[in-house]
């Protein structure tokens, strides 16, 4: 998954290290640093960020005082050289606090933190960097424990049983929490179709379909009576002729 992050410290070497830092960390892209916190606060009212790296100790408005005045804060890191505000931090939900000067493997350990929480917070989540193969698109479902990797050219057929929703590829189930808003929040609707209240199917994988099922492999899908005409209009059937 990709963080999205900013820098804002008002010392530029400070600035420097970080932004080399995550430059060199997998998955964490760097979309702007600050030197000055109200511009940055002008910059987060308007784009999604994951995870701040976040000074305090900054003159105008320093960094527990720009937290309070977001409403819906991202992930924060602390990065200052002074513990006085460690218990502060944790007050605050800090995923961590960084002491200057701030060592790469610190960094990383951090930055895992807050990767860890966004995976807990979100359980799927698209990964917007393409396979060098094939442009495929990537999601990491959180499935109790565990958290999956799944390529959605590989999915089969999504059924949904209660609060949860299970992705079935050619050799394993995954099953999390999820509704159908948040599915068809990040599959494409030109390869998938809902055909039934508690089915989504791929459409690369279908061998057969019927007035009221799809077969999908060695699955056969139901057709909802609510989804019928729609889906065999999408697919040029000639069954209401």
């Amino acid at each position: 998954m990709i963080v999205n992050c900013v820098i804002i410290d008002d010392e530029p070497a400070a600035i420097e290290v970080l932004a080399d830092f995550a430059d060199r960390t997998p998955n964490l892209s760097l979309l702007s640093t600050f030197r000055n916190p109200l511009q940055a606060l002008s910059f987060l009212r308007d784009t999604k960020v994951d995870l701040i790296f976040l000074d305090i100790n900054m003159p105008e408005l320093n960094g527990m005082e720009l937290l309070k005045v977001l409403i819906h804060p991202p992930l924060i890191i602390f990065t200052t050289a002074y513990t006085e505000y460690a218990i502060e931090s944790y007050e605050k939900n800090a995923v961590d606090y960084l002491l200057k000067p701030v060592t790469f493997e610190r960094f990383l350990i951090a930055v895992n933190k807050a990767q860890g929480r966004l995976m807990n917070k979100n359980p799927m989540v698209i990964d917007t960097t393409q396979t060098s193969s094939a442009n495929e698109e990537i999601i990491y479902l959180k499935s109790g424990p565990k958290t999956h990797r799944i390529v959605l050219n590989d999915v089969r057929y999504l059924e949904k049983d209660g609060h949860y929703i299970s992705f079935y590829l050619s050799d394993k189930k995954v099953v999390a929490r999820l509704s159908m808003k948040d599915v068809f929040e990040v599959i494409s609707k030109a390869k998938f179709i809902q055909v039934h209240k508690s089915y989504i199917v791929s459409i690369a994988y279908i061998k057969i379909i019927e007035r009221h099922q799809i077969k999908i492999e060695d699955s056969f899908i139901p057709i909802g009576k609510t989804y019928r005409k729609a889906v065999h209009e999408f697919f040029k059937s000639d069954f209401y002729n």
